[in-house]
């Protein structure tokens, strides 16, 4: 009888499919745990790698910020300097040739018109009465006439 146990057993494991075989395996365990592991490695570098580029971003991108705030200082530093009253009064009085003025000499300028705000309405209807001036009249009777093109 053992030997009819023995094939009995042999030809089960053979109907068995590869599936159940590796299922009722006892290393499917372990294997599993082994794999989690690995691909929680791969995981955890990855994102490490990602960080650190990222970080190496942050600090280029930081340096370029302060670059350009160190131009933004340098270049109101300029304008101050530029503007400051004595180079002015140097350039006026070297390259241009001017000369300060007594308070006697000065004369102030006064305008009959009064002072609007120039918002452009003016200049629009001039013009359009100076088109309007150019444009042909015709009136039944020229048109009737012909005399579309005669002068007025």
């Amino acid at each position: 009888m053992k030997t009819s146990v023995q094939r009995y057993r042999a030809t089960n494991r053979l109907r068995k499919s590869f599936k159940r075989q590796v299922v009722s395996s006892k290393f499917l365990v372990p294997a599993l745990v082994i794999c989690t592991l690995i691909v929680l490695a791969c995981i955890h570098v990855w994102q490490s790698v990602y960080v650190m580029g990222l970080l190496r971003e942050v600090n280029v991108l930081e340096k370029e910020n302060s670059l350009l705030q160190n131009k933004v200082k340098k270049s109101r530093a300029d304008i101050v300097e530029l503007t400051r009253l004595n180079r002015i009064d140097s350039l006026a009085v070297g390259k241009l040739g001017m000369s300060k003025v007594n308070f006697d000499n000065l004369f102030t300028l006064i305008s009959d018109r009064p002072a609007s705000a120039p918002d452009g309405i003016d200049e629009v209807v001039g013009s359009l009465k100076k088109f309007a001036e150019h444009l042909p009249v015709i009136s039944e009777s020229r048109a009737e006439t012909g005399e579309i093109f005669d002068e007025k």
